[in-house]
C-alpha cells in the first residue's frame, strides 16, 4: 500500500492534519515539509526496516521526524523521555538502532549520558544536503514500530507493531466511534506512548485534525474543548479529575464534542458520576501496547448500567476468561512477537493461540469485560482472593486522597491481609478510614494498616513499582 501520509496528502489535500500552538497545518502542508526533511534524512542511506530511535516529546519537531522516517519505511524505536540514562542505553542497544533523532538542539541529560548511538538534532538534520527520495510502500507485515513495556514485573520488552496491526487498530476505533472527517481529537497524551501514536497514524487514517498540545495542562485544555471545535479527547483517570475539577461551573464544552476516551483504568464511580452530571460523554476502554491501543470499549450509552465495565470486544477482538480468571484475547491488533524474545512471547501464548494477558476479570452474561487486576498483584486472604486495585478505586473517591496503592503482608491467621500506602491532605485517621472501607467493601478487603507516604516510587514511564513499597518510609495512621 501507499505510504500513509502521502496517500492522505493525495486525497484531501486542503483538509487539516495538526493544529499546533494555534497554527494550522493542511494535510499538503504537512506533506511539504515532511517531504523537505527526508531530502535530508536519505542522505544517512537509511535502508528499508533499519530501527531509528525517536527521543521527543509532543513538539511540532517530533510530529516531522516521525512522518519524515515513515516515508521511507524505517522502524521507530519510541523512547520514553523519563527514562533513565541507563534505560535509554539498554532499550537503544536491545533495538540496535542506526541514530537516534532528538526533537530539540540541547540535548536533555539522560540522552546525553548515553553511549554508541549518535544523537541528531534538528540542527544537525538541517546542515544536511538535500537528495531525492521514493516514498516507501508499506507492507501489513513492515515493523512500523518497536514500544518498550515499562518493566514493572521485569526487564523491559520491545513490542513490535506491524502497519497491518496499527491499521485493525484504526479500523476497530473508527467503527466504535463512528468516526467521519468532521472529527477532530485533541492529543496531550505522549507521542511515544501508544495512545498518543495511535491518535496520530489514525490522523492519517481517517483524514481527522489533532490539535497536539506539548504537554497536560487542564486549564489549557479546558479551554481547547470550549473554543474549539475538538470532539474526541484521550484522557487517562487523573486529566480527566483535573480537567473536572477546574471547572466547577460545569462549563459545557463546543457543541461538536462528543468523545471523552478514557485509558489507563476505570472511571472510579465519583468521576463517573461527575461525567453523567455534566453531560461529558465517557468511554472506558480496556488495551495494551501489545493491541495497539484500546481492544475492548464501553459506550457512552452503558456507563450507567454497566459501572466498571470496560465495555465488550471492538469487531474484529476476540476476548475470553481462563479457567484461572485470566483474560485472554485474540485480534489483529495484537503485537507478532517481541523483539528479539521470541521465546518470552511464545510463552504469552495458549496451545490454540490465545494471548494471556496477565490481567484477571470477568465477562458478564453479554460479554461485557470487568478486569479486577494483575494477577500478579493478586493475593489470597482467609481463601479469598484480593486485587488490590478494587480496593483502591473504592478508597479514591475520598477526596482527600490524593493517591493510594494496596498491598499485602504476612499474618498468621489469616495469611495475608491488606494494607494501604496512601498521599493524603493529612487530614485521615485510621478510624475514618476504616469505617469508610467497611461500609463499601467486604471486611476482608479493608486494608489492615494505613501508611501515609510522601511519594510513590516509580518507573521511568510513570507506573507504580510495587515491589519498592516495602523499603519507603511513612507515618502509620
Amino acid at each position: 500500500m501507499d505510504n500513509w501520509l502521502t496517500k492522505r496528502a493525495t486525497l484531501s489535500p486542503k483538509q487539516t492534519a495538526l493544529v499546533y500552538q494555534g497554527q494550522a497545518y493542511s494535510f499538503a502542508q504537512v506533506y511539504e515539509q515532511v517531504r523537505a526533511l527526508t531530502q535530508k534524512i536519505a542522505t544517512l542511506n537509511l535502508q528499508s526496516q533499519d530501527r531509528v530511535a525517536l527521543f521527543g516529546q509532543n513538539s511540532w519537531q517530533m510530529y516531522l521526524n516521525i512522518l519524515a522516517l515513515q516515508q521511507l519505511n524505517v522502524t521507530l524505536v519510541l523512547l520514553n523521555t523519563r527514562l533513565a540514562a541507563n534505560e535509554l542505553q539498554d532499550q537503544l542497544a536491545d533495538a540496535q538502532v542506526k541514530y537516534c533523532f532528538c526533537d530539540q538542539n540541547q540535548v536533555p541529560e539522560n540522552l546525553r549520558a548515553v553511549t554508541n548511538t549518535k544523537i541528531l538534532t534538528p540542527k544537525m538534520l538541517q546542515n544536511l544536503a538535500n537528495i531525492s527520495y521514493q516514498a516507501a510502500e508499506l507492507q501489513d507485515s513492515d515493523i512500523a514500530s518497536i514500544m518498550y513495556t515499562s518493566g514493572t514485573t521485569g526487564k523491559p520488552k520491545g513490542v513490535i507493531q506491524t502497519y497491518g496491526n496499527h491499521w485493525a487498530s484504526a479500523m476497530n476505533t473508527l467503527l466504535n466511534f463512528q468516526v467521519t472527517q468532521q472529527d477532530a481529537w485533541l492529543c496531550v497524551v505522549p507521542l511515544f506512548h501508544i495512545s498518543g501514536f495511535s491518535i496520530l497514524l489514525r490522523s492519517l487514517i481517517y483524514g481527522i485534525p489533532i490539535y497536539l498540545e506539548p504537554k497536560f495542562s487542564a486549564a489549557t485544555c479546558h479551554q481547547l474543548l470550549i473554543t474549539q471545535k475538538i470532539t474526541i479527547f484521550s484522557v487517562v483517570p487523573t486529566m480527566l479529575q483535573e480537567l473536572l475539577a477546574v471547572n466547577p461551573q460545569a462549563t459545557p464544552y463546543n457543541s461538536a464534542f462528543r468523545l471523552m476516551f478514557l485509558g489507563g483504568a476505570p472511571s472510579d464511580s465519583q468521576t463517573l458520576q461527575q461525567c453523567q452530571e455534566r453531560q461529558i460523554p465517557l468511554v472506558q476502554s480496556y488495551g495494551m501496547t501489545e493491541t495497539c491501543s484500546n481492544i475492548v470499549a464501553l459506550n457512552p450509552a452503558d456507563a450507567t448500567r454497566k459501572p466498571g465495565s470496560c465495555g465488550q470486544a471492538l469487531f474484529t477482538n476476540q476476548v475470553r476468561i481462563s479457567s484461572t480468571g485470566e483474560i485472554q484475547l485474540k485480534s489483529p491488533a495484537l503485537a507478532p512477537s517481541y523483539w528479539q524474545n521470541d521465546a518470552l512471547f511464545q510463552q504469552k501464548l495458549t496451545p490454540d493461540g490465545w494471548f494471556k494477558t496477565g490481567d484477571v476479570g470477568y465477562l458478564d452474561e453479554q460479554n461485557y469485560l470487568f478486569v479486577q487486576g494483575r494477577s500478579d498483584d493478586m493475593f489470597v486472604s482467609g481463601g479469598e482472593n484480593i486485587f488490590p486495585n478494587e480496593i483502591e478505586a473504592v478508597y479514591q473517591q475520598i477526596p482527600a486522597i490524593k493517591e493510594i496503592v494496596v498491598d499485602h503482608q504476612a499474618d498468621n491467621k489469616w495469611g495475608a491481609v491488606p494494607i494501604a500506602y496512601l498521599i493524603d491532605d493529612a487530614s485521615l485517621t485510621k478510624a475514618q478510614l476504616q469505617a469508610f472501607g467497611r461500609q463499601n467493601l467486604a471486611h476482608y478487603k479493608v486494608p489492615v494498616e494505613f501508611r501515609r507516604i510522601s511519594a510513590f516510587p516509580r518507573t521511568g514511564s510513570g507506573k507504580i513499582q510495587r515491589h519498592a513499597l516495602a523499603k519507603l518510609s511513612f507515618e502509620l495512621l
